[in-house]
């Protein structure tokens, strides 16, 4: 196996990022490629928690749209640019 993309794998973790003023913490749940994440965000006091995950080997989506809270549902294609964009910095696919 490649030692270095091993390593790439490994380094996919949690995140961080703002969109339009919003704070999301993306949660890993497959530390060896981009697969699936749990996304939490604060919405109106509460911390609302829904799932994205990776269509193949193309966008993210949001798996449990109800779980999501409805001013972000909206977002979906920016939460998957989000993710797809940490990877690429991760040299991660």
């Amino acid at each position: 196996m490649n030692t270095a993309v091993n390593y790439l794998c490994l380094m996919v973790g949690n995140f961080t990022t703002t969109i339009n003023g919003a704070e999301f913490q993306f949660h890993t749940m497959n530390v060896q490629r981009l697969q699936l994440f749990q996304v939490y965000v604060l919405h109106d006091g509460k911390k609302a928690r829904f799932h994205v995950q990776r269509k193949g080997e193309g966008d993210f989506y949001i798996t449990d749209i109800d779980h999501c809270p409805e001013p972000y549902r909206a977002l979906e294609q920016t939460l998957s640019a989000a993710v797809l964009d940490y990877g690429h910095s991760l040299g991660a696919e």
